[in-house]
């Protein structure tokens, strides 16, 4: 074994499949919102892609939720037809090295004149 094929412990790093990354990032979310107690609902649509994970969820309640246990930033777009889409930009837990912390973006998209709740408003970067 030559010396750029090594990292500086030894050992070759580990070369995963896209379908293999995507399966792994989806266990770390499933993971996270086991322990966690997040929300698995069925209004939530998850899309494990091979470098994040992305959350479609129907419900503000959902985003809120992995903004107590996260505290990642909010972004917000607004749309031209009266709607306003919030993403959470979170990622997994973990205390594994097998489940490495991946990015979690959770979004919902809601009436932009709807009330938005005080700690998600606080949490949009401008």
């Amino acid at each position: 074994m030559n010396a750029s094929s090594q990292t500086l412990s030894g050992v070759r790093p580990l070369h995963l499949s896209p379908q293999a990354l995507r399966e792994r990032n989806e266990q770390s979310y499933r993971s996270t919102c086991v322990v966690h107690g997040l929300p698995e609902s069925t209004h939530i649509a998850v899309l494990a892609t091979e470098s994040s994970v992305l959350v479609t969820a129907t419900d503000i309640d959902v985003l809120a939720e992995w903004l107590y246990v996260t505290r990642g930033p909010v972004t917000e777009t607004v749309l031209p037809w009266g709607q306003t889409t919030y993403t959470l930009h979170a990622s997994t837990w973990s205390d594994s090295p097998r489940f490495p912390v991946v990015p979690v973006h959770v979004s919902v998209t809601v009436p932009s004149d709807a009330p938005i709740m005080h700690e998600i408003a606080a949490a949009v970067t401008r």
